[in-house]
């Protein structure tokens, strides 16, 4: 028979009983907490990407602008008259055009941080800017960009900030031609963002023609 002893003793539990759920929860609530991290992680990960990319395209944005307007300044420097200066790029051998070694001594300019590489290129245009120079045209090169480009461009630029960077204001009716023309602008830039008169370098838009007309331009000659 058996005894109350034998008894307590078979429904005795093991005294490590139920020890091992504790360190599995624990594995549970941190590889929960590490899901959440890697998925907050990846969503500024990505926005930091694309504001690293503005960033480093605007940078050479500028660069390329600063390299056109040395070799403009060189044909310029050497007693070539302003308007004898050729900006064509498949003109690169007489001392007369931009892209000449023995001319402006500047290779053309890459597209590649423009919006759309395949189909945007870089335009000339002689147009008359406000508060520049006398009331004969100037020489503009520009080329068509993204709007965050465009914004960043603006801030290092022109010092316009906020969360447009300064591009929601740089905006002036150039006509409906995207991207304007020496025809379509008629030698003349009556809209011309009031913030951007008077400024060589920086990002317009273009208030008439659809979306995605965002310019950053250079002026290459003040006259």
């Amino acid at each position: 028979m058996m005894t109350h002893q034998d008894l307590a003793a078979t429904e005795r539990l093991p005294a490590n009983a139920g020890i091992a759920i504790g360190p599995i929860l624990f594995i549970i609530a941190v590889l929960g907490i590490l899901a959440a991290a890697i998925a907050a992680g990846s969503g500024s990960f990505t926005s930091s990407s694309t504001n690293e990319g503005n960033n480093t395209k605007a940078s050479a944005l500028l660069q390329i602008g600063q390299n056109l307007k040395i070799g403009f300044d060189r044909i310029t420097g050497n007693g070539i008259d302003f308007d004898t200066v050729n900006i064509d790029p498949t003109a690169t051998s007489a001392d007369t055009d931009l892209f000449s070694p023995s001319g402006g001594g500047v290779s053309a300019p890459s597209t590649t941080m423009s919006n759309t590489p395949a189909t945007d290129t870089w335009k000339y245009v002689k147009v008359n800017l406000p508060n520049m120079g006398t009331s004969s045209t100037d020489v503009l090169a520009f080329i068509r960009i993204s709007e965050g480009v465009c914004e960043e461009v603006n801030k290092k630029a022109v010092g316009l900030t906020g969360t447009t960077g300064g591009s929601g204001t740089a905006r002036g009716d150039l006509g409906s031609t995207n991207p304007p023309t020496q025809s379509s602008l008629g030698g003349a830039i009556g809209a011309w963002p009031s913030v951007l008169a008077g400024k060589p370098t920086g990002c317009f838009v273009n208030s008439n023609g659809g979306t995605d007309n965002h310019y950053f331009y250079q002026v290459l000659g003040i006259r």
